[in-house]
């Protein structure tokens, strides 16, 4: 997560959570991705060209910006969504590095769970992957009610080609739901 100072700033209340259209956004896509290291990503810097290959908006993959006021201070990409009857769709979460350690995560991991349990009424389940050495992540999961479910030894591939451990959250709607009370 970086170095940060010992006090965080807090998320603003100006956050919100706006859909990515495509194609009108794919420059500020690919300027959002190559701004900024993703070290907990299989790769911590993209070029333009890698950038432009991440799947963005197609027919299993929904994103969206997390602004903070006029600013995109995160993406969230939605995945499988082709899998939301009977599989678990996944996602991906980037935080832009001088956002990072304000609780953001914890808002869009609450905003795109409730958004994909509302928007899809078959699903049952929200898978979720983190490196191991991702402790805010975890915290992140832990906070907004997925369980760790196991560890895949050395699923992990980073960009210099080692391996890392990549542990396997999950929320099921009912747990959702209990939440929510």
């Amino acid at each position: 997560m970086g170095h940060h100072s010992s006090v965080h700033e807090a998320p603003s209340e100006a956050l919100a959570i706006d859909p990515v259209v495509w194609p009108a956004d794919a420059s500020a896509v690919v300027s959002f991705l190559t701004s900024h290291e993703w070290p907990f990503h299989g790769a911590s810097r993209l070029s333009a060209d890698a950038a432009a290959a991440v799947r963005v908006a197609t027919g299993d993959v929904a994103s969206f910006w997390i602004r903070d006021g006029d600013q995109a201070v995160g993406l969230i990409r939605l995945m499988d969504l082709d899998d939301v009857d009977d599989g678990s769709p996944m996602f991906d979460l980037r935080l832009a590095t001088t956002h990072r350690g304000r609780g953001i995560g914890r808002y869009a991991v609450d905003w795109l769970t409730t958004h994909f349990f509302t928007t899809y009424p078959d699903l049952h389940r929200i898978e979720a992957t983190t490196r191991a050495d991702n402790a805010a992540m975890q915290a992140v999961f832990a906070r907004c009610g997925y369980r760790h479910e196991g560890t895949l030894v050395e699923a992990w591939k980073n960009a210099d080609h080692s391996r890392s451990d990549c542990l396997v959250y999950a929320i099921l709607r009912r747990e959702f739901a209990a939440r929510q009370r």
